[in-house]
């Protein structure tokens, strides 16, 4: 018999599924047209849109207590608030990290089933480094 515990957070895992799903989705949709190189007030947009969405899921990571979408997120989101602030320029590099870190985050998503895909952690700590 499955526990009233077990049972919740399985249900609270598939609803941040879902919701990892949709911000990933937009992150990687404000990278894409971001490298298009729109005009200055559409990126400033864009970098906008990305950061917040970013600080969603890592917030939504954080209360299902999935620690290293969590620790990726900050570091993503870091690297925006540097964006925004101008002090980081956007280039073909960055975005290619950007792009990863945002596939990597897609890889930690616990399956459907509830479980967490046992991941290496060095790649994790590889990526924080690098936005860091």
């Amino acid at each position: 018999m499955v526990s009233k515990d077990a049972e919740f957070l399985k249900r609270l895992l598939a609803t941040f599924r879902v919701e990892a799903d949709e911000h990933i989705r937009t992150i990687s949709a404000g990278l894409l047209e971001l490298e298009k190189g729109p005009a200055p007030d559409r990126a400033g947009q864009l970098i906008e849109e990305v950061f917040r969405e970013t600080h969603s899921l890592k917030g939504a990571a954080r209360s299902v207590d999935l620690r290293d979408i969590e620790s990726v997120c900050q570091a993503l989101e870091s690297a925006f608030a540097a964006l925004k602030r101008k002090k980081l320029a956007l280039s073909p590099g960055l975005c290619d990290l950007f792009h990863q870190t945002v596939d990597h985050m897609a890889q930690l998503v616990p399956s459907a089933t509830g479980e967490r895909v046992p991941q290496e952690g060095s790649r994790t700590r590889d990526l924080i480094r690098r936005l860091g």
